[in-house]
């Protein structure tokens, strides 16, 4: 967008409040979708400092008022993605100051393609902390985040079932576990607990903690008052993760239908992601991953989709999660996820709601994530209908987060009146 239309934006909406209340500023247009994906004909949103505080059907629009003329877009909440890599790049062993960097650039991206918060599962350094407070604080422009920065794995604690106890080492202890856990959660201010339950898919997924092992993460962390992501791909990761009560299951691109059953029976969130991994085979010449990690990336891709469908089905709570990371985050077109999960199955008021208002409950983000008063004032606007063609939020043209535009039309939409 232009900087000159963005400063204008900017500006309207941080004038001074005149004597008594000020109305705020009112967005208006043809056609609305919520967060459960239920349309608005007419709407008139009106939102002050950083709240809606009023959304209403009417064709009439407010008097001696400033209003932001959406006419011929589509006005929806401000996406929410469940899984990103915010810092990610394709230098290996950046430096603290180049990854603040790097992360700066894809939060900005991310933000200006309508994505209004994002999870950040995984980022050396704990550098998505400090960007985290940055945007907070507005040193940055991006979107708001909830992170956990660098997740827990073989590495870090030995796994029963992991690689460094089938080299003879000793699995991590209740003691260790909980130590590390405690750690995070109070010195380094994580905003979830991440644990790789199961080996990469580029590794197979396989499963690395034991029940006993992830019922001490998932434990320590709720005494924390932090919630846990597991990452999991074979049943035998799935299930024990789900029983330890890890709130969302990352990529679950093995499970089967007992998984798939328990994630229904305990009110688990799945958080899979269909397109990145023909986005590494694409990129393969920049990935830097083995040909062994590659024939794995090609299998997964069918059964990905294939178990995805199954969980449609049978019910499954899924959120929109991309796992973006590299060169397809800061490209800033992560919302062809979409289009994949239609196609596997996912209907379009669901594919809606599972990047707004089921992700704002799986992420425990109640402040966010539907058109209604009282909700942050975080806002899109689309060409096209999404109800009609998916791809219309491949095509977001206004964006606004905490009341401030950041994003708007650089022309009318096709049918709108001068």
């Amino acid at each position: 967008m232009r900087f000159t239309g963005f400063i204008l934006a900017l500006s309207s909406l941080l004038a001074s409040p005149s004597a008594g209340q000020d109305p705020g500023v009112f967005l208006v247009s043809d056609l609305a979708v919520d967060g459960y994906g239920n349309t608005i004909d007419h709407p008139v949103i009106q939102v002050r400092d950083n709240l809606i505080v009023d959304v209403h059907s009417s064709r009439e629009r407010p008097a001696n008022a400033r209003i932001i003329d959406l006419t011929g877009y589509t006005v929806l909440p401000g996406l929410i993605d469940g899984h990103v890599h915010i810092t990610a790049n394709y230098e290996r062993g950046a430096r603290d100051a180049k990854l603040a960097l790097y992360g700066a650039r894809n939060a900005r991206v991310v933000l200006m393609s309508g994505f209004t918060t994002v999870r950040s599962l995984g980022d050396p350094n704990f550098a998505a902390i400090d960007l985290r407070d940055a945007i907070e604080a507005g040193v940055v422009i991006g979107p708001r985040l909830t992170v956990s920065s660098q997740w827990i794995d073989d590495d870090i604690l030995a796994g029963a079932e992991g690689d460094r106890v089938q080299r003879g080492e000793r699995p991590a202890g209740e003691a260790e576990i909980r130590e590390l856990v405690k750690r995070k959660a109070l010195e380094h201010g994580v905003d979830w607990i991440k644990v790789m339950a199961t080996r990469s898919s580029r590794q197979g997924g396989s499963p690395v903690y034991s029940q006993e092992q992830l019922n001490w993460f998932v434990d320590e962390a709720t005494k924390h008052g932090k919630p846990v992501s597991a990452h999991a791909h074979a049943p035998a990761g799935v299930q024990p993760a789900v029983l330890a009560g890890a709130r969302t299951i990352e990529h679950g691109a093995l499970m089967d239908a007992d998984a798939i059953a328990l994630m229904v029976d305990r009110g688990a969130y799945l958080c899979p992601n269909l397109y990145l991994g023909e986005y590494y085979v694409q990129h393969a010449d920049r990935m830097g991953f083995s040909a062994e990690a590659l024939r794995y990336t090609r299998e997964f891709l069918p059964i990905r989709t294939r178990v995805f469908t199954n969980a449609v089905n049978a019910g499954v709570k899924i959120i929109f999660c991309t796992d973006a990371n590299r060169g397809w985050l800061w490209e800033g077109n992560t919302a062809i996820e979409f289009r994949r999960r239609h196609a596997a199955g996912e209907s379009l008021k669901d594919a809606i709601a599972s990047a707004t208002t089921e992700a704002a409950e799986a992420l425990f983000l109640t402040d966010r994530g539907n058109l209604e008063a009282g909700k942050l004032a975080d806002i899109i606007a689309v060409r096209g209908n999404p109800l009609e063609d998916i791809e219309a939020l491949m095509r977001v043209a206004f964006v606004m987060k905490d009341g401030k535009v950041y994003r708007q039309p650089m022309q009318p939409a096709p049918g709108a009146r001068d």
